[in-house]
């Protein structure tokens, strides 16, 4: 199996990985690193992700099969449209925000607008891997082995590219799932904006002349809260209202913990912490 050319526009932890684990599977003809500084190809080329690497987008995106757009989110949709126009007919376009509603609407909406004709196939992905690191340093070629990739096409796509980027995601080792942009979003505000926000206000509530008494408990619940506040900032405005619904269900259940303790219900709160046990202990960490 080969996917090509593929262009991969931004080489930090993510495109990096990917870059990674395509070449080590062999899964490219070659692999196109596109970067914001030439001190990123260069740590790109270093450790073997990409065969040749640009700071122009242009030079990458022309012949290249899959182009993956590794950026934070909100660069991803200024980058869709200058590729969007140079795209060979048969590419595939990409990317692995953690937002897509916004993200799908505002690049299938410059496809639309400025494309005449056969349109081009932009498929919104999410792999649902990584971690509060950021940088190729962090890099590596098994990251998405055991975790699940969402992807969220819509009816501008093609069957044939569908299944050509669900394959290539396998070929890293990923479970594909398949999700409407704003079911993703809805989703994603739970699993995975909801906890950032949670550790970050938890994080931020404790006197730092008390964060010597902190053991691996606190450690472990707060380490999300480490992830760059910029990437964040541009997610929260994108998902915004998935993430305030989120937040004022946590905000209820807190609200349901304060009432328990300051009424002495012992019944009840052993019920919350019991099932919160029980749902968590289900789950298969890989």
């Amino acid at each position: 199996m080969n996917f090509g050319v593929v262009a991969i526009v931004g080489t930090g932890l993510i495109g990096g990985s990917i870059g990674l684990g395509l070449k080590e599977r062999g899964l490219a003809t070659t692999i196109i690193g596109v970067g914001y500084r030439k001190v990123s190809i260069n740590k790109a080329l270093k450790i073997n992700a990409i065969d040749e690497g640009t700071l122009k987008v242009e030079d990458a995106v022309k012949q290249a099969d899959i182009i993956i757009l590794a950026t934070s989110v909100n660069l991803i949709p200024e980058y869709a449209k200058k590729i969007i126009p140079l795209m060979k007919k048969s590419a595939i376009l990409t990317d692995v925000g953690s937002t897509k509603d916004y993200i799908v609407s505002q690049v299938n909406n410059e496809i639309k607008s400025t494309c005449d004709g056969e349109k081009p196939n932009f498929i919104g992905a999410h792999p649902l891997a990584g971690s509060e690191q950021r940088g190729i340093e962090s890099a590596r070629p098994d990251l998405f082995e055991g975790s699940v990739c969402v992807l969220t096409p819509t009816s501008l796509n093609s069957k044939k590219s569908i299944t050509r980027l669900s394959n290539m995601w396998k070929a890293l080792g990923a479970k594909i799932s398949v999700l409407t942009p704003s079911k993703h979003d809805e989703v994603l505000a739970l699993v995975s904006h909801l906890p950032h926000f949670v550790a970050s206000s938890l994080a931020g509530v404790i006197d730092e002349k008390h964060w010597k008494f902190a053991a691996s408990g606190l450690r472990d619940t707060t380490r999300i809260a480490s992830g760059d506040p910029d990437l964040w900032l541009s997610i929260s405005k994108q998902n915004k209202q998935e993430i305030i619904k989120a937040l004022k269900c946590f905000s209820k259940e807190v609200e349901g913990t304060i009432n328990d303790l300051e009424k002495g219900n012992d019944k009840k709160l052993l019920g919350r912490l019991t099932k919160a046990k029980t749902v968590r202990d289900k789950k298969k960490w890989k």
